[in-house]
């Protein structure tokens, strides 16, 4: 299981913060990477949901954990307190399950606080690909369920990831690279497809010409189920009907991923299947 504690407020410097809902781009991105949503209320900061955080809620994908923090400082040290409380609860139940995630395009926290690391794995998930507000959550969750074993290998090598860019010197050149290396490899897997499904039609599609042939059946309709017969004149050549046989082994499907490639599968099947 994988959670993140969101939040619908934006900070744009120490003491300048604004909330509104949450972004609908934002939170296709949680539900499509994460199986656990927290929404947390708290005493000083509270807001009204929106049908869709109603709708993750009633499934059971979203919670909104109750908060009580004192009035002390900025708002925005209050604010950020109080999140990265909700991230340790969480955490305290399902160690190492839970991460933070911000309206924000880089991760905001209190200072002093140990879960600066949380940042880089939000960063590396904001470069992934998310589907449009027009597709609904209805979709993505039965695309998680249809898409349940690529998702876990994709975690895995997120997971690796992380655990490397945390333990690098240089983060941020070394986050440049894995981005490059995820566009690349999902750019490797489409032409693999591509060129899979080429190659497959040419060598299955297979065409006889039965000349001279006599058609047992003058209605087309009669023909069998999986095979195509098309009547063709013959002609004063041989004085009888010939025939064109299509064999149906021309809708095969292409090959699968090729298995070095299969830890990104599932952003492959988020382009196809969502965007």
């Amino acid at each position: 299981m994988r959670g993140i504690v969101i939040s619908p407020v934006k900070i744009n410097g120490k003491n300048n913060m604004s909330i509104s809902q949450i972004d609908p781009i934002k939170l296709r991105q949680y539900l499509l990477y994460w199986d656990k949503i927290d929404l947390p209320q708290s005493n000083i900061i509270s807001f009204r949901n929106t049908p869709e955080i109603d709708y993750l809620q009633n499934v059971g994908l979203l919670k909104q954990t109750r908060l009580q923090i004192s009035l002390s400082g900025a708002m925005t040290e209050v604010f950020l307190k109080g999140q990265i409380s909700a991230f340790k609860m969480n955490n305290e139940v399902e160690k190492g399950c839970w991460t933070l995630g911000q309206e924000n395009i880089d991760l905001v926290l209190p200072k002093n606080e140990s879960v600066l690391d949380r940042g880089i794995e939000l960063n590396l998930y904001n470069s992934l690909p998310i589907p449009s507000p027009e597709v609904s959550l209805e979709e993505i969750i039965h695309f998680k369920e249809k898409r349940k074993d690529e998702l876990m290998e994709f975690r895995f090598l997120m997971d690796h990831f992380y655990q490397d860019l945390i333990k690098s010197v240089d983060s941020e050149r070394a986050m440049e690279t894995y981005l490059q290396k995820i566009e690349r490899n999902i750019n490797a897997i489409d032409r693999t497809m591509k060129e899979s499904v080429k190659k497959r039609l040419l060598g299955n599609l297979k065409v006889r010409f039965d000349v001279g042939e006599m058609i047992k059946n003058s209605i087309l309709g009669a023909a069998s189920a999986p095979t195509l017969t098309i009547p063709v004149a013959a002609g004063a050549i041989l004085g009888a009907a010939s025939s064109i046989r299509l064999n149906t082994e021309m809708l095969i499907k292409p090959k699968g991923i090729p298995t070095e490639l299969k830890d990104y599968a599932y952003l492959f099947y988020v382009n196809e299947d969502l965007m």
